[in-house]
């Protein structure tokens, strides 16, 4: 039996039909796709946490702004709209005590998130790896 006939399935979480649609089913610009995603999100996460304990609003928002598209490269447009109602709320606040709350639940379903977007990478470069032998 050959392994080429094999079609990657996307964990529940993520759309799987608009990924291979957007990405026509390359499997390696997908996986490039998640992995510079996850270090981008990573990376600027990092920035806002600075941001945030500095009371910075306009540059948390400004991070968020950044990384909203990243969650729909990764086929999860409803992680992206969080993040845009999270950059919204920023928009209209005088003070970063207003969004505590708020910014604690992003962030922790951001971290789980990167999580997420790990071990479907590790599935990917199995499925890769499989496909390939």
């Amino acid at each position: 039996m050959s392994n080429n006939n094999l079609r990657y399935i996307f964990s529940g979480r993520f759309d799987t039909e608009y990924l291979q649609e957007l990405y026509e089913n390359d499997m390696e610009t997908i996986m490039d796709i998640f992995e510079s995603s996850i270090y981008s999100i990573t990376s600027e996460i990092n920035n806002g946490v600075h941001h945030y304990h500095n009371g910075d609003v306009e540059s948390l928002r400004r991070v968020f702004h950044k990384i909203k598209p990243l969650f729909g490269y990764v086929g999860l447009p409803s992680l992206q709209e969080y993040v845009h109602d999270f950059e919204n709320k920023c928009s209209h606040i005088t003070g970063i005590e207003q969004i505590t709350n708020d910014y604690e639940r992003v962030i922790g379903i951001i971290s789980d998130t990167i999580n997420v977007l790990t071990q479907e990478l590790s599935r990917m470069k199995m499925y890769s790896n499989l496909k390939a032998s």
